[in-house]
């Protein structure tokens, strides 16, 4: 009779001890890390996982407190899900940063009651998402990345816009004033209209750095000795700066070219140097400029997150010991008008970031407030040698003949007062005007008159059919007729086209009277060789 209780008990036993067992393989196998504490904040268990993770064993950490242990401290955080639950009998799960385990954490906490309902212990739950939390903050990075490039590219669209209807605007202003001045008029008027000349053409060299910040300046390619050209820059600065700021030169005597425009380098140098020297006001401080030649390998990224091409480079790198840059200053740093000191500093490092663009180059930002700001300016080597002299293949830039000009000119522009004034200013020049509102109407025209027409100026951005396409649809009828294009934006877009064709080229609004005489001598003098 007591064998079947002693079997019945035997069972129970090892039933017990079986599950024991098994919860205690499931506790150890779990990832998480798990702690079990009582109410004064004591460890009484942990899991394999918490153990490994402190870098002890399991059976060293019960008697410890879980502050010291989990947070390195002498003493529950407040943000300790314990304290809570204590108090208010419930704890949501919370999110912290642990320095001390080296990662993110989601704690979640469970009561453990006794008999009579009073809570006990407490059973810790930490999941490690410090991974999460990573490609989240990738994520996020990747949106401010994407904003920031909407945004330039949504600036530089407008700016490019406002610059082009300027130029128009400029272009009826400065034809009108050079007619005006080509007649005989008394000394004073004389001096207003080359007061409003002044002001006319130094807006249109706002244009010209409204249309760089836009990417869509047309640039005068040569190369360049940057070396030289820095060491010109702070010559000619540096007498105009305070003498609070120290300079600190790096220049080797020579590094290797860089093809680019001149006078728009030139820009970068300036307007780096000048930002660093406001940096500093009026305390005292130093401006270093380097020079070295580098290498950019895989995966190396400019200041707005995109990769910088791998290659050959020159850098320019500009530091100043001045006030430095919050992050939200930096992020709106190159936006145009944008200034932390006074109004009317004009587009200022949004161009900058434009030029260094349309240069296939790559900038850096490094700044922290009260520690000063170093920017890197990266410029490409020229990989072939023996780079042509800026401007020797443009007409732009060519002399040209001063003959008188003689033949018939067919003017296309959308906009009437253009063509008015483009009219009356090529009557003066000795040619004969025939006009279009379009592209549609030009090959109208040059239908109709094709024996008569001698060359074409063309507007490039006009409804129905733009410039681009009744140059191409010219170009099937006659491969020698000369076309110059005039427009308020850039070459840019024209420059795949022209470059290869010498009976093409590009002249920006606002045009003068000297220099359209000079293009259309040049491309009738180019009209006598017979085509390609």
């Amino acid at each position: 009779m007591l064998e079947e209780p002693n079997l019945s008990t035997q069972f129970l036993y090892e039933a017990l001890s079986r599950g024991k067992r098994e919860w205690e393989l499931t506790f150890d196998a779990v990832p998480d890390l798990i702690f079990i504490t009582d109410t004064r904040h004591t460890i009484t268990r942990v899991n394999r996982a918490m153990a490994e993770r402190v870098g002890m064993h399991p059976s060293e950490l019960p008697g410890r407190k879980c502050y010291e242990i989990f947070h390195g401290l002498m003493a529950s955080p407040d943000t300790c899900p314990f304290l809570r639950l204590m108090k208010d009998g419930d704890a949501p799960n919370v999110e912290i940063e642990e320095k001390h385990l080296g990662g993110f954490f989601e704690i979640s906490v469970s009561p453990l009651y006794n008999e009579v309902g009073e809570l006990a212990a407490c059973v810790h739950v930490a999941r490690d998402i410090t991974e999460r939390k990573k490609a989240e903050e990738y994520r996020l990075a990747l949106e401010q990345q994407l904003q920031q490039t909407q945004k330039l590219e949504s600036l530089g669209v407008l700016t490019g816009g406002i610059a082009h209807d300027f130029n128009n605007i400029l272009t009826i202003i400065l034809g009108h004033c050079a007619l005006a001045r080509s007649i005989s008029l008394p000394e004073t008027t004389q001096r207003h209209l080359e007061q409003i000349e002044t002001a006319g053409n130094r807006a249109a060299e706002l244009c010209r750095q409204m249309l760089t910040y836009a990417g869509k300046s047309p640039l005068v390619q040569s190369e360049i000795d940057l070396s030289a050209q820095v060491r010109e820059m702070i010559s000619m600065l540096q007498p105009a700066f305070k003498k609070n700021v120290a300079f600190r030169c790096e220049l080797p005597p020579r590094v290797p070219l860089v093809t680019g425009d001149r006078s728009q380098v030139q820009q970068i140098i300036m307007n780096i140097i000048v930002n660093a020297v406001e940096a500093i006001g009026d305390s005292k401080g130093t401006v270093r400029v380097d020079l070295d030649s580098c290498t950019v390998g895989e995966g190396d990224a400019d200041f707005f997150g995109g990769e910088i091409p791998p290659g050959p480079y020159v850098r320019l790198q500009v530091s100043d010991t001045g006030c430095g840059m919050t992050e939200e200053t930096q992020r709106r740093i190159f936006e145009p008008f944008f200034t932390t000191k006074f109004t009317g500093r004009g587009l200022g490092m949004s161009a900058i970031m434009g030029i260094i663009k349309s240069h296939k180059g790559a900038l850096q930002l490094f700044s922290t407030p009260g520690n000063g700001t170093t920017f890197k300016v990266y410029f490409p080597v020229t990989t072939v040698s023996g780079e042509k002299p800026a401007g020797s293949d443009d007409p732009s830039r060519a002399p040209g003949p001063r003959e008188p000009l003689n033949g018939t000119v067919l003017l296309v522009d959308d906009e009437p007062e253009l063509r008015s004034v483009g009219t009356v200013l090529l009557t003066a020049l000795g040619c004969r005007v025939v006009t279009a509102g379009n592209g549609r109407e030009a090959l109208e025209v040059y239908r109709d008159r094709e024996g008569d027409i001698d060359l074409v100026v063309m507007d490039l951005t006009m409804p129905e059919m733009d410039g681009l396409e009744a140059y191409h649809e010219l170009r099937k009828k006659n491969l020698a007729l000369p076309v110059l294009f005039c427009s308020g934006y850039g070459k840019k877009e024209v420059s795949p086209f022209i470059d290869r064709d010498r009976r093409a080229a590009f002249m920006a609004k606002p045009y003068r009277m000297d220099l359209l005489h000079e293009m259309l001598a040049k491309l009738w003098q180019v009209d006598r060789i017979p085509p390609l």
